[in-house]
C-alpha cells in the first residue's frame, strides 16, 4: 500500500530589513513506487451475448488475487460497475458473475486465482441502442496482487459502449407534396419516417390504396438518412380521396433489407391506416383520374320569350368542380344564325356560365344548343383540380339533361315586316267623300299605341291616313276617304317609308319594334300592284254651252237642240233642267240625253209667247 507522509518544516529567515519569512516543503511520498499492483489493462470490451446479456473481456497487468496470500479467485464482489444512459433505451446494468474465457454464460468456470484474463458477465435492463456506457471499477480492499498490494478502487477499465439492439421503427408516414387533387402522370413522393438512419438494400416497395387497382410503388431514395422516398406516379384508373397506404403491413422488402447500422432489421409495421402518423392523417392529397363530364344544361333565367337585346345565362353543370383557362364556347341553335357564346364566370365550381345576348334575327321556340360538340375549348382548357380533362359532350338537345329540356326559354328577335299592302275595297274609280279600306300584311300579329299614319300618293295633295284598327293580329286597317282634289290612276302610297309611327308605336308581342319598310311603290306586294284603284277627286266643270242646230229665227213649235259640254264624261241619273231666258215666261228644259260623254243634251221646243234676240240660259 502507497503510504504518504506531511513533513512541515518552517524556517525563520531574517534579511537586512529585520523582515523574517516562512518556509513550508510539500507533502512527500514516503513510498512512491507503484510496482507489484495488479492493474486493468486497457482495451477491455464487451461481447453481447444476447440484447440483455454479455460479457467484458477484461485483461490484467499481473495477476490479482481476491485474497491477501495470492489465494482466491476473483468474482463479482470484487468490482463495481457505473451505468451511463446517455439518451439511450436501456436503464441500468449489473455484473451477473466472473467466469474464466471459455464460459460464455453464468454460472460458468470461475477464474483460476491469480488469473490475468477472465470474463466479468452483465446483465442489462431494457434494450441498448448504441450509446449507453458501462465502466468495471475494482471494489475496494478487495484485489490483490501476489506481492500483497491492494488494487485502488480508482482502477477501472473506462467507458465501454453497449451495442444497438433497437430496432428502427417507422415513426410517421407522410409526403412531400402539398395538399390537392392529383391526376395521371402525376408524381407524389410518400415519405417513409425511421425512428434512425437506416440503410437499404434492393428495392423495398410500399402499397398505397388506389381504388380497384392498388399501386405498388418501388423505394426510391434515402438510404442512410431516416426517411425513405417512394415516388408514386398516378396512373389512369387510380383514385383516392384521401390517399394512404392499404395496411399497417404495406411496407414490404421486395427481397431487399432495411437496417440501422448496428445491422438491425427495421421493423416494418406501419401506422394504421387514416390513423396518427398515417399518410390520410398527415396529408390531405387526392386522387383523381376521373375526367370531369356534363351532367346537364340549364339556365336561372325564367321561361319567357325573349327578344333582341335581352340576356339569357346558360349553365353548363359539370360532375365535379372544374377549372377554366381561356375562353370556352357554345353554340346555341338560334335560327339562320347560330350565336356562338363565350364562357363568362364559374371556374372552381361544378358549375360553368355562358352569357348569351340574343341578337337581331335569332330565333328559336325552344332554346336549346346545336349539338351534342357544341361547347369547345377555343384554345383554352376546362379541367378538374387533379389536371383531369374535361369531357365536353353535352347532352343530345332535346333529351334528358338538355338545355331545352329542363327550360322553356323563347327567342325571338326576328322584327314583323310588312309582307304586303292591299284593299278590302274593290277595284274601281273612287270620288270625293268615297272610303277606301287599306290593309298593312305584317309577317307577324303586331300590338299598335298610338295613331301611325299612312301617307298615299294622291296628286297635288297626298293623303295622309291614319291608322283605323288591327291592333293584336297580323293586318292593320287604314280607312281613307277621298277628299276634293285627289286624283290617281292606280292608288298607293308615296314611298317605302309612307308608313309612320307619328309618335306611337308598332310591336310584336314580346316587344320588337316592327321594320315599317314598305314595298316600293308599283312593284310586288304594294297596293298598286295588288289592287286597281283610281281615284277622281276632280269636279266635271261645264266648259261649254251650244246647239247644235243651226243659227235662225225659231217659232213656236220649232226644236233647237242644246248642248252642255263638261270637262270629262258625266254619267246622268234624273233629268237634270236647263233654263233659258225666253222672255216673259222663262223656258225650263229637261235633259235629254248624253250620260256617259261629256255632253248632255237637252231639247228645247220654242213655246208660244217665247222671245229672245240671242237665246241663252238665265244665268
Amino acid at each position: 500500500m502507497l503510504r504518504k507522509v506531511a513533513l512541515l518544516i518552517s524556517l525563520i529567515a531574517l534579511d537586512c530589513t529585520g523582515k523574517t519569512y516562512d518556509i513550508f516543503f510539500k507533502p512527500f511520498d514516503l513510498v512512491s513506487d507503484n510496482s507489484g499492483i495488479a492493474n486493468m489493462l486497457p482495451g477491455a470490451t464487451y461481447t453481447a451475448t444476447s440484447p440483455t446479456t454479455g460479457y467484458i473481456s477484461l485483461s490484467w497487468d499481473e495477476a490479482a488475487y481476491s485474497e491477501l496470500g495470492a489465494t482466491g479467485n476473483l468474482t463479482a464482489t470484487d468490482f463495481t460497475l457505473v451505468f451511463n444512459q446517455n439518451g439511450g433505451s436501456a436503464t441500468g446494468a449489473s455484473i451477473a458473475c466472473v467466469t474464466d474465457t471459455a464460459s460464455t454464460s453464468c454460472p460458468g468456470n470461475p477464474p483460476a486465482p491469480g488469473a490475468t484474463e477472465m470474463r466479468v458477465h452483465l446483465t442489462i435492463t431494457g434494450i441498448s441502442s448504441g450509446v449507453e456506457t458501462v465502466t468495471l471499477y475494482a471494489a475496494a480492499g478487495q484485489i490483490f496482487s501476489a506481492g500483497g498490494k491492494e488494487t485502488p478502487d480508482s482502477d477501472n477499465t473506462g467507458p465501454i459502449t453497449l451495442p444497438d439492439f433497437v430496432q428502427p421503427t417507422v415513426v410517421q408516414v407522410t409526403a412531400v407534396n402539398a395538399d390537392g387533387a392529383y391526376g395521371p402522370a402525376q408524381t407524389i413522393q410518400v415519405l417513409v419516417v425511421f425512428s434512425e438512419n437506416v440503410v437499404v438494400t434492393g428495392t423495398p416497395q410500399l402499397t398505397l390504396e388506389t381504388g380497384s387497382s392498388d399501386a405498388v410503388v418501388d423505394y426510391s431514395s434515402g438510404s442512410g438518412s431516416n426517411t425513405l422516398v417512394f415516388d408514386y406516379t398516378v396512373a389512369a384508373g387510380h383514385t383516392s380521396p384521401d390517399l394512404d397506404y392499404i395496411s399497417t403491413t404495406a411496407l414490404s422488402l421486395n427481397g431487399g433489407t432495411i437496417r440501422d447500422t448496428a445491422n438491425n432489421n427495421a421493423l416494418l409495421s406501419l401506422p394504421t391506416p387514416g390513423g396518427p402518423g398515417s399518410l390520410a392523417a398527415n396529408k390531405n392529397i387526392i386522387i383523381d383520374t376521373t375526367a370531369p363530364t356534363v351532367t346537364l344544361v340549364t339556365s336561372p333565367n325564367p321561361d319567357a320569350i325573349y327578344p333582341a337585346g335581352q340576356t339569357i345565362l346558360i349553365h353548363v353543370l359539370f360532375s365535379e368542380p372544374v377549372n377554366v383557362t381561356g375562353t370556352p364556347q357554345i353554340t346555341l341553335e338560334t335560327g339562320t344564325n347560330d350565336a356562338v357564346v363565350n364562357y363568362s364566370s364559374g371556374s372552381g365550381t361544378n358549375t360553368l356560365v355562358f352569357s348569351y345576348t340574343v341578337a337581331a334575327g335569332h330565333t328559336s321556340l325552344d332554346l336549346d344548343y346545336v349539338s351534342t360538340s357544341a361547347l369547345v375549348l377555343n384554345g383554352g382548357t376546362i379541367r378538374d383540380a387533379a389536371g383531369n380533362n374535361a369531357v365536353l359532350t353535352l347532352p343530345n338537345p332535346g333529351a334528358t339533361g338538355s338545355l331545352s329540356a329542363n327550360k322553356e326559354i323563347k327567342v325571338d328577335a326576328i322584327v314583323p315586316t310588312i309582307s304586303h299592302v292591299t284593299s278590302s275595297t274593290m277595284n274601281g274609280t273612287y270620288g270625293i267623300g268615297q272610303t277606301i279600306v287599306i290593309q298593312v300584311v305584317f309577317s307577324e300579329p303586331v300590338t299598335v299605341t298610338g295613331t301611325p299614319q299612312l301617307t298615299l300618293e294622291t296628286g297635288a295633295s297626298d293623303a295622309v291616313v291614319n291608322y283605323s284598327s288591327g291592333s293584336g293580329t297580323n293586318t292593320l286597317v287604314f280607312n281613307y276617304t277621298v277628299a276634293a282634289g285627289h286624283v290617281s290612276a292606280d292608288l298607293d302610297y308615296i314611298s317605302t317609308t309612307a308608313l309612320s309611327l307619328n309618335g306611337g308605336t308598332i310591336r310584336d308581342n314580346i316587344n320588337n319594334d316592327a321594320d315599317l319598310t314598305l314595298p316600293a311603290p308599283g312593284a310586288t306586294g304594294s297596293l298598286g300592284a295588288n289592287k286597281n284603284l283610281v281615284i277622281d277627286g276632280i269636279v266635271p266643270t261645264v266648259t261649254n254651252v251650244t246647239s247644235s242646230t243651226v243659227n235662225g229665227i225659231y217659232k213656236a213649235g220649232d226644236v233647237i237642240v242644246i248642248q252642255v259640254v263638261f270637262s270629262e264624261p258625266v254619267t246622268v241619273t234624273g233629268t237634270p233642267q236647263l233654263t233659258l231666258e225666253t222672255g216673259a215666261s222663262d223656258a225650263v228644259v229637261n235633259y235629254s240625253s248624253g250620260s256617259g260623254t261629256n255632253t248632255l243634251v237637252f231639247n228645247y221646243t220654242v213655246a208660244a209667247g217665247h222671245t229672245s234676240p240671242d237665246l241663252d240660259y238665265v244665268s
